[in-house]
């Protein structure tokens, strides 16, 4: 489907409204040009030029002074994990000597800051106008997302494939750029993204063998049990035709934005000298996932095929380094480990397959080095038995996340007819309080034994049976966290995963507050509350009201989940009784960036006042 002239200009002003209140509310949360420590709340009968703006009841008037004569004003709500938020999605521009307001779009706001509050922020031009490009592309590429919506079916299923496309709108909540894909433009947008959910044919090269490394039990014939028949003798043609054989090189498949744009020139030495053997043949049946490398096969649905790609997402390119492999099967071993120990675990935790991966294998086997990253691939396999039952539903935490959809086409709202109840405020909250207590009852397990998953949406996956909530599927385990300390309390060993010694690491800590800090910022605040803020937005339910079902689930789980006391302490002084708590920066981060940043997104970690006091 594509818009009309007319169409699209309004599609494009809803986009850029979309992306300057995420700009904004960061600005906010990270007090960037000191938008928290400079602005303040106004009476909007205190000025003649604010006459036009009307207030809602639980809204009030923010102004952000740039210097004596201009200032930014906008209007605000209070929030749960930040003073306020934007609420009109509209800011002004004021000249005081003028009296006039001028309407402002994201990149007007960000180019006034740079001409008048140069004095507010560290941040170098190029910096600056790099970010202006990715606020940009962000902006076209969710009025293309919003073109997408609008091709979505009135009614669906809770099936995975279809929840995946569902989650990929949002992408990663409350950071202004995580719709852009620097690299693509809106015909390779259309046909490669989650959105648009087309059909990706697959292309290939043969690697040599004494250039690969792989997973210590990975299976290449699993590889070849994805291709139909007919493209099995395609692609043993197409090694023959190249003069090459499969004793001496493997089938690499590759996306094919990928071979296009990056592999023949950064692997231009390895394809002259038949290291790298591109072969004359594609394969079709993929269709892209929310995460943009995980491709899911349509007739086999047990498989994702996880591939890089160069593009730039959340400010990173999107490689798949043969560390992440390494340490994601270090990470899995640990979880299965945890499951053999704990009962309730097994009973609620199911793992994903992620031992079958492969590598360019570079000179010096540097596992640090970007070039590996691009010719890399993971078949991820879901467990048999819930791929099986005709009474499992799968869904990622994410798609309740999505803000695009309202009312009885949002996914909980399905959810809750499937499960025979009535589209309710009350039948909404106690489903959402069902969704909290499970997931507080699994991550407080998980975090005695000094073990973190990367628990944000994308990653969790719901298990449903029979549209009871029956556990969780956890995905992409190269970041699974760990405390020593608590670990060996369990008799847990460390996984000895590779990491930089020369840099800061973010999977092995030492005190429990850094520990603890992934689950306050990745599980609840990304995970949870972005829910908390769609089903708010979609049902016109005060976000206050679905907190107070988090908190009080939280303190619950916590008093009645059978864990040592000594840990049970910890948590509740650190969720409860501290004033602060931490927070997930993303922009400040961004703008400082340096290099490729090796297919991690920027971050930092700041803080916020506790918001469970």
């Amino acid at each position: 489907m594509h818009l009309t002239e007319r169409q699209d200009a309004v599609t494009n002003a809803r986009a850029s409204r979309r992306i300057l209140k995420e700009l904004i509310d960061a600005f906010l949360l990270e007090d960037l040009f000191s938008f928290s420590t400079k602005g303040k709340i106004v009476d909007i009968s205190e000025k003649e030029y604010y006459c036009h703006i009307s207030l809602q009841s639980d809204e009030m008037l923010y102004e952000v002074p740039l210097n004596k004569e201009k200032s930014f004003v906008f209007t605000v709500r209070r929030s749960v994990l930040q003073p306020y938020r934007m609420s009109q999605n509209e800011v002004y521009l004021i000249d005081k000597p003028s009296k006039l307001m001028q309407s402002m779009e994201p990149l007007d706001v960000i180019k006034a800051l740079m001409d008048l509050a140069s004095d507010f922020h560290p941040y170098p031009t190029e910096k600056l106008e790099r970010f202006c490009e990715e606020i940009s592309t962000a902006i076209q590429q969710t009025a293309l997302a919003m073109e997408a919506n609008e091709s979505l079916p009135e009614k669906y299923d809770l099936s995975l494939l279809h929840t995946e496309r569902i989650a990929s709108f949002r992408d990663r909540p409350f950071h202004p750029t995580a719709k852009a894909k620097m690299g693509w433009n809106a015909e390779e947008y259309r046909k490669y993204s989650p959105e648009y959910s087309r059909e990706i044919k697959l292309k290939w090269v043969a690697l040599h063998r004494a250039y690969i490394r792989s997973g210590t039990n990975a299976d290449e014939a699993l590889l070849w049990q994805l291709l139909q028949e007919e493209e099995k003798k395609r692609l043993n043609d197409a090694f023959d035709k190249a003069g090459v054989s499969k004793s001496d090189y493997m089938a690499f498949p590759i996306h094919p934005w990928q071979k296009q744009h990056v592999l023949s020139d950064l692997y231009r030495n390895e394809i002259d000298q038949k290291i790298c053997v591109p072969l004359s043949v594609e394969t079709g049946g993929m269709v892209a996932t929310s995460s943009l490398r995980s491709l899911a096969h349509l007739e086999q649905r047990r498989f994702h095929l996880k591939l890089p790609i160069g593009i730039y997402s959340l400010g990173a390119s999107r490689l798949l380094p043969p560390r992440y492999f390494i340490n994601g099967e270090k990470g899995q071993q640990l979880l299965q480990r945890v499951k053999e120990k704990n009962k309730e675990i097994d009973k609620q935790l199911f793992l994903c397959n992620e031992i079958h991966w492969w590598t360019f294998r570079n000179k010096g086997n540097d596992l640090f080095s970007d070039k590996p990253g691009h010719l890399a691939f993971q078949i991820r396999e879901y467990p048999k038995e819930l791929n099986d039952s005709s009474d499992i539903s799968l869904l990622p935490m994410a798609a309740f996340a999505n803000n695009y959809l309202r009312g009885h086409r949002h996914p909980f709202a399905l959810w809750l007819n499937k499960k025979g109840k009535d589209l309710t405020s009350e039948n909404i909250r106690l489903l959402f309080r069902e969704l909290c207590e499970a997931f507080f009852q699994l991550s407080l397990r998980l975090l005695s034994y000094g073990i973190m998953p990367e628990l944000h949406g994308q990653n969790v996956v719901l298990i449903l049976d029979k549209y009871r909530l029956k556990g969780f599927l956890l995905r992409d385990h190269d970041t699974v966290r760990i405390f020593p300390r608590w670990m060996e309390t369990k008799g847990l060993n460390d996984p000895e995963y590779v990491i930089r010694k020369d840099t800061p690491n973010t999977l092995i800590h030492q005190s429990p507050e850094s520990f603890l800090a992934y689950f306050q910022t990745l599980g609840i605040q990304v995970n949870l509350y972005s829910i908390v803020d769609a089903l708010s937005t979609s049902y016109g339910i005060d976000e206050f009201e679905f907190w107070q079902e988090v908190k009080e689930s939280f303190i619950q789980t916590l008093c009645e989940i059978d864990i040592p006391d000594q840990h049970r302490s910890i948590i509740h002084e650190l969720f409860f009784q501290r004033k602060s708590w931490p927070v997930k920066k993303v922009l400040h981060p961004l703008l400082m960036r340096t290099g490729s940043g090796g297919g991690s997104m920027p971050s930092s970690i700041g803080t916020i006042r506790n918001p469970f006091q």
